[in-house]
């Protein structure tokens, strides 16, 4: 999987040049700069050339862009024609255009040229792509994916869900774009945006008007709910299999080359397995199981207390994927959270408990504590591994210790998911002692600006440890 290892654009917002570069082995690299230095639209660049919403990137205010990934790959974006502005609409006259070059060693250079209308549908056409596909329209080329809430074009939507539809319902893809499209699903990227509480998740019923929107803490607390009972599922397809041949497995098994201490330890160590799946609602808090006899075994006790514990073996592999995350989610929190517990019910998803033994819902948290549990859920249930994730200012909502802290956690959950992070952030106290993977977006000094307009290597002159006492 080819990693991602620098960005370059000019001409952002139609002055900014900025370039940045880190090691493929580096967890995460974080980006700081004064406001309106284009922090958020670099994130939005490198997630829309990469999740291939090439139309998009045609009303972006930038001449070129570059990323360049560790395996000698790069892409190269230039855009002619007239350069919109933030609030500036193109004129009639103007026809931009995106010429994509994507270059692999050992391969043909790939040209791909987008220009605007290059996929057009009549009215009618859109109003079925509504109904059929898990999209809403939110504008003329713009859509909401009510599966990832991310935006996306009426190009996405033809390569992501066109076998809902006639195979002449949209344009033809061409060779290049197929290729650019493959080349970009070896490296997922995902955005976690500012206003990652009060995005709606909208759903359609299949008759009837659409479901209210819900709190993205509650959803994230009935997503879990259903996580926890699909698993459940999981395990007992897997333990009926097992259990319908344990008989025939045991009576024909040959007897086990193993020791009476190697049967004991394995046997421990699931009784401590079984003990974290219940904590989690995975499994139920049971009886004390059965004591192993305090005396050399016999074969026939050998043979079927492996086999047993083979199949227990198995059983439990089944959770394991979810087990670690909630584990991890439950951690993270609750050595975040004050004066009160989270613990996971497969009924219920969240539930939090006060020291006074109140039972509170998600949505009762404060919006700090939303903003930690939505971003480590997030993170650790929503996006594929192996994914380049990008983090538009991190702190919002949190206490000073919450974000010294937010990069240690962020370093747990990469390790686990196999992530790297791209952070946005106007904090010291998220960089904290980070210094070393920070870059700074700077502009040359406008006639008439003071010094200190500009960021250095360490802006902050002020010790971190000390601002937040």
């Amino acid at each position: 999987m080819p990693k991602l290892t620098s960005v370059k654009v000019e001409k952002l917002l139609g002055r900014f040049n900025h370039e940045i570069s880190f090691d493929a082995d580096w967890e995460f690299v974080i980006l700081y700069g004064p406001n309106g230095i284009g922090k958020t639209k670099l994130l939005e660049l490198v997630h829309w050339a990469s999740s291939n919403q090439l139309e998009r990137l045609l009303t972006m205010p930038f001449q070129s862009a570059a990323l360049a990934y560790d395996d000698g790959s790069r892409v190269s974006l230039v855009r002619t024609g007239q350069l919109s502005l933030p609030g500036i609409p193109d004129g009639p006259d103007e026809s931009p255009r995106l010429d994509i070059t994507l270059h692999v060693p050992g391969s043909p250079d790939v040209l791909l040229p987008i220009e605007r209308g290059s996929l057009q549908l009549p009215p009618g056409r859109m109003r079925t792509i509504e109904q059929r596909a898990p999209v809403e329209r939110i504008g003329p080329d713009e859509w909401i994916d009510l599966d990832t809430e991310n935006e996306i074009s009426t190009v996405d939507i033809s390569q992501r869900f066109g076998d809902m539809f006639p195979s002449d319902f949209f344009a033809a893809p061409s060779e290049e774009a197929d290729q650019y499209r493959t080349f970009m699903s070896k490296t997922p990227v995902h955005l976690i945006e500012t206003q990652r509480l009060l995005r709606p998740r909208l759903r359609r019923r299949a008759q009837g008007p659409r479901e209210p929107p819900a709190m993205t803490v509650s959803r994230y607390s009935n997503d879990l709910t259903e996580r926890l009972q699909l698993a459940l599922a999981a395990n007992s397809t897997t333990s009926q299999r097992l259990d319908r041949t344990f008989p025939r497995r045991v009576i024909s098994a040959e007897p086990p080359q193993v020791t009476d201490e190697q049967i004991r330890m394995r046997y421990e160590e699931q009784g401590q397995h079984r003990d974290r799946l219940a904590s989690v609602s995975l499994l139920d808090a049971a009886e004390a199981d059965l004591t192993l006899p305090d005396r050399q075994l016999v074969d026939w006790e050998r043979r079927v207390l492996w086999t047993y514990l083979q199949d227990t073996e198995e059983k439990l592999a089944t959770f394991q994927p979810l087990l670690d995350r909630v584990q991890l989610l439950r951690d993270i929190v609750n050595a975040r959270f004050l004066y009160k517990t989270l613990t996971i019910d497969r009924a219920q998803g969240f539930r939090f408990i006060t020291e006074e033994g109140a039972d509170i819902g998600p949505s009762s948290l404060s919006s700090g504590e939303q903003h930690e549990l939505v971003l480590a859920y997030d993170l650790l249930f929503n996006v594929a591994e192996g994914s380049l994730v990008l983090i538009d200012e991190p702190e919002i909502s949190l206490h000073v210790s919450w974000q010294q802290q937010f990069l240690d956690d962020l370093i747990r959950i990469a390790e686990l998911q196999s992530l790297r992070f791209v952070i946005a952030t106007h904090s010291p106290q998220v960089i904290h002692k980070w210094w070393p993977r920070a870059r700074a977006l700077r502009q040359d000094l406008p006639s008439g600006q003071p010094d200190d307009w500009q960021f250095e290597q360490n802006p902050f002159t002020t010790d971190v440890d000390d601002q937040a006492t």
